[in-house]
């Protein structure tokens, strides 16, 4: 199933400006993005998820090493 966009979603897209809609079945917005827009995000999403979980480790070696090394 596709939608059809408006002239002026349309040209919100090509302008790079990510457009809102909403399901009319479940009141819930989506917003519409360009492929390389949705790429681009999801490629900083995993990055910052690999930052957090070297961070998670760097917390929890920390944590044992003081715990290791009281004084």
């Amino acid at each position: 199933m596709s939608i059809v966009l408006t002239t002026e979603q349309s040209q919100s897209l090509k302008r790079g400006d990510p457009i809102r809609v909403t399901n009319p079945d479940t009141g819930e917005d989506v917003v519409v993005l360009r492929g390389t827009d949705y790429e681009a995000i999801c490629e900083m999403l995993e990055e910052e998820r690999a930052r957090q979980a070297i961070a998670n480790v760097a917390v929890q070696t920390a944590a044992h090493w003081a715990q290791e090394n009281p004084h």
